[in-house]
């Protein structure tokens, strides 16, 4: 098996792998807060998914769906805030996954990674982990639309949940972030050569 990988680099792309597996579920799984709807139901909010959520039937009685789905357009997502969250979480996942990918080939394949490519992917997992927190950061400023209040009362607001909490796929999320920044400083030892032509 040809690889230009050196054994951190190896190390650097198993990491990297589960890095993009938790950041790409804790990004899709609805399950970031967690409240109660109506007293009786647990419910679940992601940035554009949801869990369990109130819809008014066409004779005008409020029903609640159990099931976990999307918001049916972008523009639906309840919050502009949650709306700048997607767009970050959703782009630092992608980021993990294709660095990941890149180096589980390289794990095959010679001169797919070398010195200054393995810089350039670590410093892309790097803004990838930045993109993540700062969708994560921008997610509580959103707290206060009208389907968090009717989970968490009206005490929520920005950066203050109420009576919910947070749920597991923010530690996913928390531990991808982790991850990436190792992979980060991993990628500086990843590759063992510097390319001195590019073969065919």
């Amino acid at each position: 098996m040809a690889t230009s990988l050196t054994g951190v680099g190896v190390l650097w792309a198993v990491l990297s792998l589960a890095a993009a597996i938790l950041c790409c579920s804790g990004f899709y799984l609805p399950f970031w807060i967690q409240g109660r709807l109506l007293g009786k139901v647990d419910a679940y909010f992601s940035s554009f998914r949801r869990c369990n959520y109130p819809r008014v039937t066409s004779q005008g009685v409020v029903e609640i769906v159990h099931e976990c789905g999307r918001y049916s357009r972008f523009w639906d997502i309840p919050s502009p805030w949650w709306q700048a969250s997607t767009v970050l979480v959703g782009l630092g996942s992608a980021l993990s996954l294709l660095v990941a990918v890149t180096a589980l080939a390289a794990c095959c394949i010679s001169y797919v990674i070398h010195t200054a490519t393995a810089r350039v992917a670590g410093s892309m997992q790097l803004l990838a982990a930045v993109l993540v927190c700062g969708g994560g950061a921008v997610y509580p400023v959103g707290w206060d639309n009208r389907e968090v209040r009717d989970c968490c009362g009206n005490a929520s607001h920005v950066y203050k949940l109420g009576t919910c909490h947070l749920s597991w796929s923010v530690y996913l999320l928390g531990g991808a972030v982790t991850i990436l920044v190792l992979c980060f400083i991993l990628s500086f030892c990843a590759a063992r050569e510097k390319p001195s032509s590019f073969r065919f």
